[in-house]
């Protein structure tokens, strides 16, 4: 299988994950579209990590990560602020792609310890 049909199946698993979250309130969507969609983020973790390895550029990698988290996270922060949700209070408070973008860190920091560069490499993404 190729990243491209991993990224595909989470993709479709994460729509039913999605379909559940937003619709389950009103009984007609079944609870496997959730169970099945549970699926996708160890999916799109893996691609995460295989991304990471085979970039050829990991600063623009991680900003690209971290821009769609940052404009996820004003969305969610837009949500509660503005009062922008359901009658029954319901607003979506998902969002992974902030875990994606720390353990870009978090490889990064890996990388940089099994390669014994351990002051160095910090002081030239600063």
């Amino acid at each position: 299988m190729t990243g491209f049909d991993l990224k595909t199946i989470a993709l479709v698993l994460m729509v039913l994950d999605h379909i559940h979250y937003f619709f389950e309130f009103t009984g007609k969507v079944p609870l496997v579209f959730s169970w099945l969609g549970r699926l996708s983020a160890p999916l799109f973790l893996f691609c995460v990590v295989e991304g990471f390895i085979h970039t050829h550029n990991r600063k623009r990698y991680f900003i690209t990560i971290y821009a769609i988290a940052v404009v996820m996270g004003a969305l969610q922060y837009a949500f509660i602020t503005f009062g922008i949700q359901r009658p029954d209070g319901f607003y979506p408070r998902n969002q992974i792609l902030a875990n994606f973008a720390i353990l870009i860190i978090f490889l990064q920091g890996i990388d940089w310890i099994s390669k014994k560069f351990y002051i160095i490499p910090f002081f030239r993404y600063l």
